[in-house]
Parts: structure tokens; C-alpha cells; sequence
């Protein structure tokens, strides 16, 4: 049983409980006292240049309520950090701008903020679903008359299916998906529409016509305009009225 050992870094013999526990080694005590231990993992931290969860903020003076972005190196107030359930602090690691920055990044990567969710949320790519309108002609997959521009998935296991219009895809949604009460729906709406056609046409009345009045309403200080005609055009109403002025 090892009761002594040597620290390198000390250059002398120290005794057991100065040292932490390895298991990889065979006396399994660390190759350095405590301290130095202490000292050689605060320097190797500081001197690392690597991903930024490798990186910490140890010796940069945090005060309470702030919160040191590995991105930028800047230590912002807690507001200026996202929200989030994930983490102790409910902050996520990179401030606001960073954050955004790395999305934007992680977006482009994959090729787009469209091939983004459609890979976060159907597992497909942007190149798949621009192929899809193709092989159905444009058009919905139910309806085949407006345009298909939803990508309609199964709510169980979010597979894939093909794409629908605006109408069909809600419609589905608002039927929960269920074929037993799609095809309910379908037998109501025939058998309705078979006793409208069985039964006799209403007959329906013609609107009144509302003959409105000519002149101006009982009471009325309107009087309608009084046009008078002499018969003369508006050059021979000019002719006499410039005789009338040279007299």
C-alpha cells in the first residue's frame, strides 16, 4: 500500500491523502498533488482553442444575474440570453446575436431554412419535396383540381405521404385522420344529396319590383329641374344673344 508519493511539480515526496484518486494508474494516485493538479487543468483551459463547450469562463469574473457567451467572450446580463427548459439556469449557452448566428448557420449548412424544417419536421430535404408536385402533376393528391402545396404526413409515426391543397390537408386534420369517420362523412353527404334530388324543386317566389317614384318625396323642398327648349341649338342661342349685345 503506497503511503508516499512524488509530485513533479512540488520536486518532493508527499503523502497519500495530497494526492486524488486513478484508477488508470498502478499505485492509483493521480501523477500530480492536488494543487498542481488544480493549476495544470486551470492552465490547459485557458490555453485550449476548440469547440465552444470546451471552453469555460473560469477567471473572468461573472457577476450574479450575467452570463458569459463562449462565442462572442462578452459576459451580458441574463436577458440578452434565449430561454430554455434544458438547462439549469434556463439560458441557453450563446447570447442572442450568437445564438441566431449559429442558427442561421446550421440552416445554411443543410442547405436552407426550407430544407431545415422540412428535415427537422419530416425528415425529407427541400430537393425531395420540389420532386413530389412533379410526380402528382401539381395537383392534390385527394381533390386532383387545386394545386398541391402541403406536405400532409401521418400524426402517428410522422411519415411522409404525398401533398395536398389547403382545403384537403385541413380537412383531414379536422377529421383526425380516421378513415371510419371519413367514410361516415362521405355516406352522409350521399345519402342528403340523394334526397334532395328525389324530392320536388321549391317554387319560388318572384322578388316584388319596387317601382320608385318619378318626382321628389311628399314634403320634399326639391322640386325636379324645369328644362325648357326653344328649339334652338346652342350656335343659334349664340347668334342672338351677340345681337342683343351690340343693340
Amino acid at each position: 500500500m503506497v503511503t508516499e508519493k512524488f509530485c513533479p511539480d512540488c520536486g518532493v515526496t508527499r503523502p497519500e491523502d495530497a494526492f486524488t484518486r486513478d484508477r488508470s494508474r498502478k499505485d492509483g494516485l493521480a501523477a500530480y498533488c492536488r494543487a498542481h493538479a488544480r493549476c495544470r487543468a486551470n492552465a490547459s483551459r485557458a490555453a485550449r482553442v476548440g469547440t465552444a463547450k470546451r471552453r469555460t469562463a473560469s477567471g473572468r469574473g461573472v457577476p450574479s444575474g450575467s452570463k458569459w457567451c463562449p462565442d462572442c467572450g462578452l459576459v451580458r446580463p441574463l436577458s440578452e440570453f434565449p430561454r430554455t427548459r434544458a438547462t439549469t439556469s434556463g439560458r441557453y449557452t450563446y447570447c442572442k446575436p450568437c445564438h441566431n448566428a449559429r442558427g442561421k448557420a446550421s440552416k445554411e449548412k443543410i442547405g436552407g431554412s426550407q430544407t431545415y424544417h422540412l428535415k427537422r419536421r419530416y425528415g425529407i430535404t427541400a430537393v425531395e419535396a420540389d420532386a413530389m408536385p412533379a410526380a402528382q402533376g401539381g395537383l392534390c393528391a385527394i381533390c386532383r383540381a387545386a394545386p398541391a402545396v402541403h406536405v400532409d404526413h401521418d400524426h402517428a409515426t410522422d411519415v411522409v405521404r404525398e401533398l395536398l391543397c389547403f382545403n384537403c390537408n385541413g380537412g383531414l386534420g379536422q377529421f383526425r385522420d380516421d378513415p371510419a369517420v371519413l367514410r361516415a362523412a362521405a355516406g352522409y353527404v350521399e345519402r342528403h344529396r340523394a334526397r334532395q334530388h328525389r324530392a320536388q324543386p321549391l317554387v319560388r317566389r318572384r322578388p316584388e319590383v319596387i317601382s320608385h317614384p318619378v318626382g321628389p318625396p311628399v314634403g320634399s323642398s326639391q322640386r325636379p329641374p324645369v328644362h325648357r327648349r326653344t328649339g334652338l341649338s346652342s350656335r343659334g342661342r349664340a347668334v342672338p344673344a351677340a345681337r342683343e349685345a351690340g343693340e
